[in-house]
């Protein structure tokens, strides 16, 4: 049974209704990503290599400075695969879990959702691994010579920084989402989200220096293109304001 919205004449069994039918999603969610993981695992060559691939252009090799750090390796990128691979079922049965509580407007909203959450992480995770990732890698590699210390890097310290960069571009590009979903619920105003601009950008740009290299270059390649996401974000809530009114 779907959800709806509660109401006074609602009866507690239909409660309990909505909780198994939850549960019920919650386990389909957790079977998907369990096999797309196996799976990832099976294929884990391929998907290394294509992983090393930033590396590799750079010229440089990775090692394993333990029996189990490749196995270790392996079972992370299968994880993150599966989490990747799996976000848009998750997606889907979230919309699917509150689709008949939501009214004409809210609909169209969740339809927009449903393609934007799936589609804006695996972008977010793409850019990272075409444009970001390199910069970095070029930068660290750069900065470990010219003293006598050569670099040595790990298999699974590349895997685990790889990915890390991946995923939190990907989360980084849902922030629009949220901020949309809270014009649009009527919690906050775009008016006042811009009264916080200046703070921010200082945000913006204290993440971008968390999540790149410690160089200018970089921290421009990402900060600059989140501050026009959120100036896109303010026009796109202003527009969904007046609708609302």
């Amino acid at each position: 049974m779907a959800m709806r919205r509660a109401n006074k004449g609602e009866e507690p069994g239909d409660w309990a209704e909505h909780l198994d039918e939850l549960r019920r999603r919650i386990i389909s969610v957790l079977a998907v990503f369990f096999l797309c993981a196996a799976l990832a695992f099976a294929f884990s060559g391929r998907i290394a290599s294509f992983l090393m691939t930033p590396v590799a252009d750079l010229g440089t090799k990775l090692y394993v400075f333990s029996p189990t750090e490749k196995f270790m390796a392996y079972l992370h990128m299968s994880a993150i695969t599966g989490i990747a691979v799996t976000t848009p079922f998750f997606v889907l049965q979230a919309g699917l879990f509150v689709w008949p509580a939501l009214k004409g407007s809210e609909r169209a909203y969740a339809r927009f959702a449903l393609l934007a959450v799936p589609s804006l992480f695996l972008a977010g995770s793409a850019i990272a691994y075409k444009f970001f990732a390199p910069v970095a890698l070029e930068f660290f590699l750069s900065f470990g010579g010219g003293d006598g210390v050569e670099a040595l890097w790990g298999f699974g310290e590349y895997l685990a920084l790889l990915s890390g960069l991946m995923l939190a571009v990907g989360v980084m590009l849902q922030l629009p989402l949220f901020m949309l979903a809270m014009f649009a619920l009527g919690v906050t105003s775009p008016e006042r989200a811009a009264s916080a601009r200046p703070y921010v950008v200082l945000l913006i740009f204290f993440l971008a220096g968390v999540m790149t290299p410690p160089d200018v270059t970089s921290q421009i390649m990402l900060g600059v293109p989140l501050y026009l996401l959120f100036e896109a974000t303010l026009f796109a809530g202003s527009v969904i304001s007046k609708n609302r009114r």
